[in-house]
C-alpha cells in the first residue's frame, strides 16, 4: 500500500509494471487545488500561448495574402487551406465525443479526460469562422460555362439543389454541431463553476455567475444533468456522423470528377475517432508530467484508451483496403485514373508516408504491452497518427481542389501535384497554432479536470489488500 503521504496527495498505487496506474485524490482538496491550477498562469504557460499566438497570426497573414493574390474564383488555390481545415474538424470535431461516449460506459478510467475531450468544444466555434473560405472557394452547382461533353450540373451531394443549396445548409451543419458541443460543455461544467464562483475573481467570477448562477446541486438538478449530457452526447453522435459526410462528399469526392465511393465518409470518420482519441490522450500526457495533475491521471487512462486507440487503427487500415479493392478490381478508366492521382502517381510519397504515419507505426508501438501500459507511449503512437491525418487531409483536399475541370463527366487524364508554397505552409501553420491558442485559453476559463467526476469517482473506487495481493476494487453506482 501508499503511505499515509501518498495517500493524503492522492499518491499513485500499484506495483511493479502496474506503479502510479491508479490515484486517489483527496476529495476534499480537489476543488481548491484545481481551481489554483486553473488560475494561475506559470511561465511555460504563456511560452505556449505566445507560440501559439505568434502560429495564428502566421497564418493570418497567409491567409490574406493568399485571398488577394488569387482571389475565391478558384477552387485550386485554396486545397491546403481545405486540407488543415479538414484535419482541425476531424480531431476537435470527435473529441468532445469521446467524452460522452465513455459517459455512456460508466468506465471510472474516463474521469480525467472528460473535460479535456469537451473543451475542444470552444475550437468548434472557430471552425464555423474557418469554414467560411471554403464555401467562398466551392466552385457552383450549375456549370456557367458548358462546353462539350461537360456536365450542365456538377456531379454534388444535392441532387435536386433545394433552395439555399449547399452554403445554407452547409453553414448550418456547422453551426449546429458547435451549439451541441457547446452545450454539452457547459452542462458539463456548471458544477464546478458553480463550485468556483467562491475563489474567482474578476472575469471569470461574473462568467462563472451568469453560466452557473442557477445551480446549487439538488438532487433534481443532478437527474436533469445528467439526462441532458446523455442526451446531447447521443444527438452530438448522430450530428457529427452526418456533417461529416456532409462535409468529406462536398468538398472532396465532389470535386474529383466521376468519384463516387460509399467507403470514403465511414473512413473519414474512424480516422476522427483515431485522431480525436489521440489529441486528447497527447494533452493528458502535458497535463501530467508538466502541467501538475500526476495527482488526479494515473496510468490507468492511457493504457485503457490504448487499447480502443490500436482497434480504431486497425478499422481505418481496413476500410482504406476496402477503398482501393474495390476501385482497383473495377478496372474502369476514370477509376484507375482517380487510384493513379490520389494514391499511386503524383501523390504517391505522401501517400505512403500517410501509410506509416496512420497504420504501420502506431501499430507496431500499440501491440507492444510494457508500452501500452506507460503513460507516453499511447500518445506517442497518437502523436504519429496525428501526422497520418495532416498527410491524409492535405493529400485528399489539395489534390480535389486541383483536378482542373470539375464539371467534366469522367476524369479523363491524371492531373500533376499541386505543392504547398509558402503562403499554404503559413496557413497550415497557423490552423495548428489557432486550435492550440483557442484550447489553452478555453482552460483558462473552465476547469481542465471535470471536479465534481473526480469526487465521484473516489466514492466509488479505492485499493484493498486481499492475503498477499494489492487490488483496486470498484463500486458500480448503478
Amino acid at each position: 500500500m501508499a503511505s499515509s503521504a501518498e495517500q493524503h496527495h492522492g499518491g499513485g498505487h500499484g506495483h511493479g509494471q502496474h506503479a502510479g496506474m491508479w490515484v486517489f485524490p483527496v476529495r476534499e482538496e480537489i476543488t481548491r487545488d484545481v481551481a489554483g491550477k486553473t488560475f494561475a498562469m506559470p511561465s511555460p504557460y504563456k511560452l505556449a500561448l505566445g507560440i501559439a499566438a505568434i502560429l495564428t497570426i502566421l497564418g493570418v497573414v497567409g491567409f490574406f495574402i493568399r485571398a488577394s493574390s488569387d482571389g475565391f474564383g478558384s477552387p485550386g488555390p485554396w486545397g491546403y487551406y481545405a486540407g488543415i481545415f479538414s484535419f482541425v474538424f476531424m480531431v476537435t470535431g470527435a473529441a468532445p465525443l469521446v467524452a460522452a461516449a465513455f459517459r455512456f460506459t460508466k468506465s471510472h478510467w474516463r474521469r480525467p479526460l472528460s473535460r479535456v475531450a469537451e473543451l475542444f468544444a470552444m475550437v468548434g466555434i472557430v471552425n464555423i469562422v474557418l469554414f467560411i473560405p471554403l464555401l467562398l472557394a466551392m466552385p457552383p452547382i450549375k456549370n456557367p460555362d458548358v462546353q462539350g461533353s461537360d456536365l450542365e450540373i456538377r456531379r454534388t451531394l444535392w441532387f435536386e439543389v433545394p433552395i439555399g443549396a449547399p452554403y445554407t445548409w452547409d453553414i448550418l451543419c456547422f453551426v449546429g454541431l458547435a451549439f451541441c458541443s457547446v452545450m454539452i460543455l457547459w452542462l458539463s461544467a456548471t458544477p464546478d463553476m458553480a463550485q468556483a464562483r467562491a475563489t474567482a475573481t474578476g472575469f471569470r467570477r461574473s462568467l462563472y455567475g451568469a453560466l452557473a448562477g442557477w445551480w446549487f446541486g439538488t438532487k433534481r438538478q443532478w437527474n436533469h444533468q445528467k439526462a441532458g449530457l446523455a442526451l446531447l452526447g447521443a444527438f452530438y453522435f448522430m450530428l457529427l456522423i452526418f456533417v461529416q459526410f456532409i462535409f468529406i462528399t462536398e468538398f472532396a469526392m465532389s470535386m474529383v470528377p466521376f468519384w463516387k465511393d460509399s467507403v470514403l465518409p465511414p473512413m473519414y470518420t474512424v480516422m476522427s475517432f483515431q485522431t480525436g482519441l489521440s489529441l486528447i490522450l497527447i494533452v493528458m500526457f502535458i497535463m501530467r508530467r508538466w502541467g501538475g495533475y500526476e495527482n488526479y491521471i494515473g496510468k490507468a487512462p492511457f493504457w485503457s484508451a490504448s487499447k480502443i486507440l490500436l482497434g480504431l487503427t486497425l478499422l481505418w487500415t481496413y476500410h482504406l483496403f476496402a477503398f482501393f479493392i474495390t476501385y482497383w478490381y473495377g478496372r474502369l478508366e476514370v477509376e484507375q485514373n482517380i487510384l493513379k492521382y490520389l494514391f499511386t502517381q503524383p501523390y504517391l510519397v505522401v501517400f505512403l508516408g500517410n501509410m506509416l504515419f496512420s497504420f504501420f507505426i502506431p501499430f507496431a508501438l500499440l501491440i507492444w504491452n510494457p508500452l501500452r501500459r506507460s503513460d507516453w507511449g499511447p500518445p506517442l503512437a497518437g502523436l504519429v497518427a496525428l501526422v497520418g491525418s495532416l498527410l491524409f487531409n492535405l493529400r485528399t483536399f489539395a489534390a480535389a481542389f486541383n483536378t482542373g475541370n470539375h464539371f467534366e463527366f469522367a476524369l479523363s487524364h491524371v492531373p500533376a501535384a499541386v505543392w504547398p508554397d509558402i503562403w499554404d505552409i503559413c496557413i497550415i501553420l497557423g490552423g495548428l497554432g489557432i486550435v492550440a491558442l483557442v484550447y489553452l485559453l478555453s482552460a483558462k476559463l473552465f476547469p481542465p479536470m471535470s471536479i465534481w467526476e473526480v469526487k465521484e469517482g473516489t466514492l466509488y473506487q479505492k485499493m484493498d489488500t486481499l492475503m498477499k495481493g494489492e487490488y483496486l476494487v470498484l463500486a458500480k453506482p448503478e
